[in-house]
């Protein structure tokens, strides 16, 4: 059995999981800790965390650490999610955290919290065969500054979308004489609506089998609705939210503390966070509420104990987010039958490449998702039409990837025509010097794969790529006059032999 201890720094709480595996299925949890914190309050009010409350927390992860040495762990991730993310001084968090604990932290930008806990909670509902209902299964994550929307059916995703808000971001976006205010219920009403309206024309001709909710507030609404936490699944009637929506509107902040048996704290979430239910129930034609009872530490461990045993659990998740850009290109009227070409071109001369582009795995996605939108800007405008597949690329929330990766993406896309990259745009000099290489490595193979379909017909099957010390001949077969691939190919491979110092031949 290997040993692995994942450790959250969240906005309401630090929490640490450490389990033995053998297998994705084959789990045990050692032991768990966690304590409360105002972190997220701090930093939506002040915009950084103060000095005593990082001694707090290294103090907490001091003993975090020791709880690692009795057990003998040595594989962890401890990953800091908004309230650091958003902290004016979080580099200088990051570092006294380094230097008094010895903890090396992950700060993950909003989408990948996002999958970090879509992973777990798929994982969850597939176990039960939920997601064999023909009807979509919407995935709604609310942490303290975010929230996320996943919409899946048969399989694949159909939409995405993340947005800043979350019932403590909402809570400390009024001060106490506005939430205090008899119109405060509906100008926090109105305040939601404005904000997830736009969700609302994206999904309201989608029949959802099931609202699958997560985040710290579910537990709140189960403790409210009299629910113990039983097994891995709780269902909620939309009857029994309505209940408890009428009766929670019509109650002010002491009477919801004596009601519901709740601190101040608790009941000042409670109003942001039934109202923002009731706002997403109304998003689409939901038929019940799910709460499955994972936590954002059940994403760290299923993903990292994926990626350890090579699950196939990990290319059902891939095949997913490999969807969402298929959809994504559709939305932007790409031409499907181009981007399949390009991209298996691109994947083939990779894979073929591999002796000198010294690239993995994870380059390879990039490469594809890239090969999928290249053409997507032609939907802005045709003039430049690389020049807004970036800008609809990096503007896009595409699950499963960083912000730094979406920009990986977002570059390809961008020199796959007829730009080279340069340190002079700025949306390239941006990244870090390994991105960059990543970039006109994998631009310079998108180009000419783009350049054996330039007609958009899909005249040509490749035969053989043969590598040699100076020069790669990419043999294709056509019935078909291909002197527009030619001309285009020999015209791209200049770019491609300057990055690899190999020649590229196109030869029929």
């Amino acid at each position: 059995m290997n040993l692995f201890a994942a450790i959250h720094v969240g906005s309401e709480q630090i929490s640490l999981k450490i389990v033995e595996y053998h297998t994705l299925d084959d789990i045990k949890i050692v032991d768990m800790a966690s304590r409360e914190v105002a972190l997220g309050e701090e930093t939506f009010k002040t915009g950084r965390i103060g000095s005593a409350s990082v001694r707090d927390i290294c103090d907490l992860l001091n003993g975090y650490r020791r709880m690692l040495q009795e057990y003998g762990v040595q594989d962890y991730r401890l990953i800091a999610t908004t309230a650091i993310r958003e902290a004016e001084n979080q580099q200088y968090i990051i570092d006294q955290i380094r230097v008094k604990t010895g903890f090396n932290v992950e700060v993950v930008d909003m989408p990948q919290e996002i999958f970090f806990k879509y992973v777990s909670l798929c994982k969850t509902v597939t176990r039960f065969n939920l997601t064999n209902d023909p009807k979509g299964l919407l995935f709604v994550d609310i942490s303290s500054g975010g929230l996320g929307f996943t919409l899946l059916k048969n399989g694949e995703i159909h939409y995405q979308q993340n947005i800043h808000i979350g019932a403590l971001r909402i809570k400390e976006s009024f001060d106490r004489p506005q939430r205090e205010s008899a119109f405060f219920h509906q100008a926090l009403v109105e305040y939601i609506y404005s904000t997830i309206e736009p969700v609302k024309q994206a999904l309201q001709h989608d029949t959802v089998r099931y609202l699958i909710l997560s985040g710290m507030e579910t537990r709140l609404l189960l403790k409210m609705l009299n629910r113990e936490q039983i097994g891995d699944l709780s269902f909620v009637s939309l009857t029994d939210f309505e209940k408890l929506y009428t009766q929670v509107m019509s109650l002010n902040l002491p009477q919801l503390m004596q009601t519901f048996d709740l601190t101040e704290n608790k009941a000042e979430i409670v109003l942001p966070t039934i109202v923002l239910y009731k706002q997403i129930l109304a998003l689409a034609h939901i038929e019940e509420i799910l709460i499955p009872h994972n936590r954002f530490m059940d994403g760290i461990t299923t993903l990292h104990i994926a990626e350890e045993t090579t699950d196939p659990w990990r290319d059902i998740i891939e095949a997913q987010v490999i969807s969402l850009a298929r959809v994504l290109g559709r939305k932007y009227q790409y031409d499907p039958k181009h981007a399949d070409s390009v991209e298996n071109f691109a994947l083939l001369l990779f894979d073929k490449l591999i002796r000198i582009h010294g690239l993995g795995k994870r380059e390879r996605l990039l490469l594809k998702i890239s090969a999928i939108l290249h053409d997507c800007g032609k939907y802005i405008n045709l003039r430049r039409h690389y020049f807004y597949s970036y800008r609809l690329i990096i503007s896009s929330d595409i699950l499963g990837f960083s912000e730094t990766e979406k920009a990986v993406i977002a570059n390809i896309a961008h020199y796959h025509s007829k730009e080279t990259p340069k340190t002079t745009d700025p949306n390239f000099a941006a990244l870090t010097k390994e991105q960059q290489v990543i970039v006109a490595k994998l631009a310079a193979i998108l180009r000419l794969a783009d350049a054996i379909d330039r007609s958009h017909r899909q005249k040509v099957t490749i035969k053989s790529v043969t590598l040699k010390p100076d020069e790669m001949i990419i043999t294709v077969c056509s019935n078909e006059d291909i002197s527009l691939e030619e001309w285009t190919f020999a015209d791209k491979a200049h770019f491609f032999e300057d990055v690899f110092g190999v020649r590229a031949i196109l030869r029929k």
